[in-house]
């Protein structure tokens, strides 16, 4: 076992139990930060967390918290501020599904919006002590998505919630450009997390197909892309293609293109709201 840095920066990343989190985490280890992984309870964040400090040397403090929940999240932030500076957010705890509007549940429609919304405004806004330091400067990395760049039908609020993470962290960029807080946003496009996300991506078309990036990908361009001070970051050729081709269309070209893809989806499963905490 490797000897932690105890002086070493630090990163805090939610939803850091699987997925993308997960990746972020281990892509942060490797460049020698210790870690604050926070997750669900029985999400096993705590044996990802042993296993990180054993393969890359770092120290990994691992959290169970809902962060839907308001006391949870000011408990949260009040450990970490109580730590020190803190040298990177990574916002990743989200959560999106496609349906009918009219199908959704209530409870689905207010866990979108408190966990994709509420709950990044609220943790990033108790953080700032943690981040704003006298010398130096600190990252904080929103991750959004493609959606956010156009309304889809069938997905409702997951793409507005996408949108406000984009102009949230535009609007705080310009905010704190001069107080060493570097606010930048990602936009994945389709990730290949597990054989159920392939069947989706494969039944959207050649262009989901096109766009679609392995979580390790997403994490690396992201992290190194954000550390250069990048805004709005798109990892992946063919989601800058496909940006760029949004960006020429007329609107209500682009809102049918992606609400059709979205019904090839939802025509051949079931779906249910796919859940990234």
């Amino acid at each position: 076992m490797k000897t932690t840095n105890q002086t070493a920066k630090k990163a805090l990343i939610t939803g850091a139990s699987k997925g993308l989190g997960k990746e972020f985490a281990i892509q942060a280890a490797k460049r020698g930060y210790n870690l604050f992984l926070v997750a669900l309870p029985n999400s096993n964040v705590h044996r990802l967390g042993k296993e990180i400090e054993d393969s890359y040397g770092v120290r990994v403090t691992s959290y169970e918290s809902d962060l839907t929940d308001f006391a949870q999240i000011k408990e949260l932030a009040s450990k970490i501020n109580e730590s020190g500076n803190l040298d990177l957010l990574i916002n990743n705890a989200g959560c999106g599904g496609s349906g009918e509007f009219e199908k959704s549940t209530l409870d689905y429609i207010d866990l979108v919006l408190n966990l994709n919304v509420k709950a990044t405004a609220l943790l990033t806004r108790l953080l700032i002590p943690a981040l704003k330091k006298p010398n130096g400067r600190s990252h904080v990395l929103n991750i959004s998505s493609m959606a956010a760049f156009s309304p889809i039908g069938y997905k409702h609020v997951y793409p507005a919630s996408k949108a406000f993470l984009l102009s949230f962290t535009l609007g705080l960029r310009q905010e704190f450009k001069n107080a060493g807080i570097i606010f930048s946003s990602v936009h994945p496009g389709p990730m290949l997390t597990n054989s159920d996300t392939s069947r989706r991506i494969i039944q959207q078309g050649f262009m989901a197909r096109f766009c679609t990036l392995n979580t390790p990908e997403i994490a690396a361009i992201s992290l190194n892309s954000a550390l250069k001070g990048k805004a709005v970051i798109i990892p992946g050729f063919g989601n800058h293609c496909l940006y760029h081709l949004m960006k020429q269309l007329p609107s209500e070209w682009v809102l049918g293109l992606v609400t059709r893809s979205v019904q090839k989806e939802i025509s051949m499963y079931q779906t249910t709201p796919q859940f990234a905490f």
